[in-house]
């Protein structure tokens, strides 16, 4: 090997574990809402209630049904997340895919959660979620190689 592509091969795996890491904690993080998607409707009513939102709808099924399913799909979407973490330069395009979709809803999402009145600090996370861990993955995942 010549000394021209070690600084290559080194930044590619620094670039792997860091990328391994990012996902992980994303994973993670999305899996705790697995908690909401089986709580009771009296905890998810506190919750809404602590975030200056007044009384969950729990009379109304709908608002239930999607609370839970808005919950189950993103701690599926963290167990994903860390399914790739595994081996990220095998599941390459997939984390592509990952970072384009978190990218395109996450941003269609937080615009929709401003105008719909949602608290700032949640549009906050949204934002900060989409605008900075998608650029920072994508940079990593263009360093690993094809």
């Amino acid at each position: 090997m010549s000394t021209d592509s070690q600084p290559n091969a080194c930044s590619s795996h620094t670039a792997i574990k860091q990328l391994q890491l990012l996902m992980r904690f994303f994973g993670f993080i999305c899996i705790v809402a697995f908690v909401p998607f089986v709580m009771p409707v009296e905890w998810m009513d506190w919750c809404h209630q602590q975030l200056g939102l007044g009384s969950f709808p729990a009379e109304h099924p709908i608002a239930v049904y999607l609370a839970r399913s808005t919950s189950a799909l993103c701690g599926l979407y963290g167990a994903f997340a860390l399914v790739l973490a595994t081996d990220v330069v095998k599941y390459q395009r997939l984390i592509h895919f990952h970072i384009l979709g978190l990218f395109s809803i996450g941003s269609i999402g937080t615009l929709l959660a401003t105008q719909c009145g949602m608290p700032t600090f949640w549009v906050m996370t949204d934002a900060i979620s989409i605008l900075i861990i998608c650029p920072w993955k994508y940079l990593l995942y263009r360093k690993i190689p094809h």
